[in-house]
């Protein structure tokens, strides 16, 4: 490697002898450089935040105009061979949200929604909005009138919607004038920000159509009573009744009481119910049976023969003895004596009976008639989906 030499001039330089005032005048002038190296990038500055604030107002103006257009004319979500714009797709989301606030906006609060706010500006869960939530119960929703308006078509299904649709205009307006404002502000209350009379209009018409056809398929639906018959004998238990008597005994024993301490109160309890259970097998009655070794403050609830339970499905007993209960061998005068450890109790359980309601009847027709629609409707949708843009 060659070492650079140096020239005279360099070499004159290194020589030369630097006073107060050279440096004085180095110094002075290393500011002036500065200053206008300064001046050059604040100018600079100014016109990158000119252009900046320029964008930024421009955006500003022109993000609604976009975001209109975008909502207006952009498919947001496609459903079966429908496209709709969010401009018509927010008429089904904002009437799921109508109907949810019609049963539970009172409680809104209660499931951290603020009913005063935009809801697509509020959290529902870690990865929705309130509005996403909604949206997806009307693409559920929508996917079903798209189907049936399909299957209507098909099946040439012809309804006239005026008469409904003119009814909803009617309430429409009424609503409109009991909030004292405009029909056109109410849609847009009611129905997003971007709805306009037409849009909705359309919306409901086809609701309105796929809901009809809905009616018509439900109203084809047949149960007949050897179904009914059928349906209860393949599981008497989910339809039959039973009546029994129950004596619930607690052990009894200090609030800071030691293991060994519940262990002796559940062993005294249990001595208690088995001595129950003596007495009962010899022949006394179990109501006065439960007035004699209840708790003093438990004297009201055996009044009136109060240990007798009458009309009790299998549903609503007790997971404890409901399969007991309910066992097809059971027959009256049984009796159980059923531990839990966990609250520290002891309950004596006699049967009395149990037997079959015709009424019942209404209620398993209703289940096998909802079997049904709700198969009919699983096999119409079946091939159709949605899926948001």
């Amino acid at each position: 490697m060659k070492k650079k030499e140096k020239n005279v001039s360099e070499a004159a330089q290194e020589k030369k002898i630097v006073t107060r005032y050279d440096r004085k005048m180095e110094e002075r002038k290393k500011a002036e450089e500065k200053e206008k190296r300064d001046e050059k990038r604040f100018r600079i500055g100014c016109v990158v935040v000119a252009v900046l604030v320029v964008v930024f107002l421009a955006y500003s103006v022109i993000s609604p105009i976009v975001k209109r257009n975008t909502a207006l004319n952009a498919v947001y979500i496609t459903v079966g061979d429908y496209e709709l714009t969010q401009q018509e797709f927010d008429v089904y989301t904002y009437s799921m949200y109508s109907d949810w606030l019609d049963y539970y906006g009172s409680y809104a609060s209660l499931f951290g929604l603020d009913t005063s706010t935009d809801i697509a500006n509020q959290t529902y869960s870690d990865d929705m909005t309130w509005k996403d939530y909604f949206e997806s119960e009307a693409a559920e929703v929508l996917l079903e009138y798209v189907a049936l308006t399909d299957a209507a078509q098909e099946a040439g299904f012809a309804y006239d919607t005026d008469e409904d649709y003119e009814a909803f205009l009617e309430s429409l307006e009424e609503a409109a004038e009991e909030e004292g404002i405009t029909v056109s502000a109410y849609y847009k209350e009611a129905y997003g920000q971007y709805a306009t009379a037409e849009v909705v209009e359309a919306q409901y018409r086809f609701s309105l159509y796929a809901s009809a056809y809905y009616d018509e398929l439900y109203a084809g639906i047949e149960v007949s009573d050897a179904e009914i018959v059928e349906e209860y004998q393949a599981d008497p238990s989910a339809y039959d009744y039973v009546d029994y008597r129950v004596f619930t005994l607690s052990a009894e024993y200090e609030e800071d009481a030691d293991e060994a301490a519940i262990t002796a109160a559940m062993e005294e309890a249990k001595a208690l119910v088995d001595e129950f259970a003596g007495r009962l097998a010899d022949g006394e009655d179990f109501n006065e049976l439960c007035l004699e070794y209840c708790a003093e403050d438990d004297e009201s609830s055996y009044e009136d023969d109060g240990s007798l339970l009458e009309g009790v499905r299998y549903s609503s007993a007790s997971s404890d003895y409901a399969d007991w209960l309910f066992d097809g061998s059971r027959k009256e005068g049984d009796s159980e004596i059923f531990e839990d450890g966990e609250s520290y109790y002891y309950t004596i359980v006699m049967f009395v009976d149990r037997y079959y309601d015709t009424e019942i009847n209404d209620e398993i027709y209703s289940n096998i008639f909802d079997e049904k629609l709700d198969a009919l409707m699983e096999e119409l949708t079946a091939d159709y989906s949605y899926i948001f843009s």
